[in-house]
């Protein structure tokens, strides 16, 4: 039978536990006083406040019958926070339909300007130099981001750049395997801290190919192993990547890397946009 303690009670337990390590009673003491901070956190954002390896935090959330820090989170945040939180932090179960939708345009409006103050424009100019002179481009995302990196091959087609999107895993995995020299990567993440995606970069990588990462501000797994790091900033939100704003931010992000790829390579987008929209315009009124 599943063990029904709470988080609170499990953590209460190890940390007086008899037999505890010094380094899981840091942890658990550290996790009881900063309850709701460690919602709001990645998992390198917590190994370096609490001054231990990630590794041995998700070994302690696995101690105390987790599968890892995530589903510590899941619980944790099912434990403390309002069911109307989980789904958004700025909404609540009082709203009216109108005051939903005002708040949600503001919080995309907010995400928008905060990504827009934080973004380094130069990077995003060093990364559509990469992309314009690769050999091959992956995109490569999961979930939600699966969804932003099909986007950005669309655009990024209509103006004459080929790149690979695959969603399955494994596809993933094997394509990333075969890049080399001369290839770029750019990964998706909201979070940063999707543990398949880091194991994509660090494949490709390893082979030499140059990698872009797209995550929110934070530190976090992707970004650590990145040649260039844009970012987005959002809404804090206990699940990264179910953000409302967050896939909005993305959006605009990498809307600004494919304008400054057509305007560096103008001729060629502007004879690859006409035909592209020729050959889809029989479908269309």
């Amino acid at each position: 039978m599943k063990d029904k303690k709470g988080c609170k009670e499990r953590l209460i337990e190890k940390l007086e536990g008899e037999h505890t390590k010094k380094a899981e009673r840091k942890i658990a003491d550290y996790f009881l006083k900063n309850f709701e901070k460690t919602l709001h956190s990645t998992l390198l954002e917590l190994a370096e406040e609490i001054g231990v390896s990630d590794a041995s935090i998700v070994r302690f959330c696995k101690s105390i019958g987790y599968v890892g820090f995530q589903e510590y989170k899941i619980n944790a945040a099912l434990e403390s926070v309002p069911a109307p939180r989980l789904y958004n932090s700025g909404l609540t179960a009082q709203d009216s339909p109108s005051e939903i939708c005002s708040k949600i345009f503001s919080i995309e409006n907010s995400a928008l300007q905060q990504t827009s103050v934080e973004m380094n424009v130069e990077v995003v100019e060093q990364a559509a130099a990469d992309m314009l002179s690769a050999r091959r481009i992956m995109i490569a995302g999961t979930g939600g981001s699966s969804i932003v990196a099909k986007d950005l091959q669309h655009k990024l087609l209509k103006i004459g750049v080929f790149s690979m999107v695959n969603e399955d895993k494994d596809l993933q995995l094997m394509t990333a395997s075969l890049l080399g020299k001369g290839d770029v990567l750019l990964a998706i993440s909201a979070s940063g801290s999707n543990r398949h995606m880091a194991r994509v970069v660090e494949i490709a990588h390893g082979n030499g190919a140059r990698v872009i990462t797209l995550t929110t501000k934070a530190k976090n797994l992707l970004e650590e192993q990145a040649d260039l790091s844009l970012y987005t900033v959002s809404e804090k939100t206990i699940f990264e990547s179910e953000s409302f704003s967050v896939r909005l931010a993305q959006l605009a992000v990498l809307d600004c890397l494919v304008a400054i790829m057509a305007f560096r390579n103008y001729d060629r987008s502007l004879e690859a946009m006409s035909a592209t929209r020729l050959s889809t315009s029989s479908d269309k009124e």
